[in-house]
């Protein structure tokens, strides 16, 4: 892993995706919370890394976690697309009609 890599970071209070900033002191750019949905089994980001944080903080320092993995490509790419705010649907640069 390098500086740059989306990482996922397990630790004992949840889980986060990020970029990695720094490696010691662990240092993630744009961290986000993962949060499961109990109902569907799904999984998404939370808006930030604690209840009571500032809502999508620029950057985070773990101070103890249990392991740091490179991220799946899944989940990269939504983060990816969640950081840099890209719509999820594209809209074409040139607009026709097909008849």
């Amino acid at each position: 892993m390098k500086k740059g890599d989306v990482v996922t970071v397990v630790t004992f209070s949840g889980e986060y995706v990020g970029e990695l900033a720094k490696v010691e002191p662990l240092t993630l750019k744009n961290p986000k919370m993962i949060v499961k949905n109990p109902e569907n089994g799904g999984m998404g980001f939370a808006k930030g890394v604690a209840v009571t944080g500032k809502e999508n903080p620029e950057s985070m320092v773990v101070q103890t976690y249990v392991f740091v993995s490179q991220c799946n490509e899944m989940v990269a790419e939504a983060y990816t697309t969640a950081v840099k705010g890209e719509p999820l649907i594209q809209t074409p640069a040139e607009k026709k009609i097909i008849t």
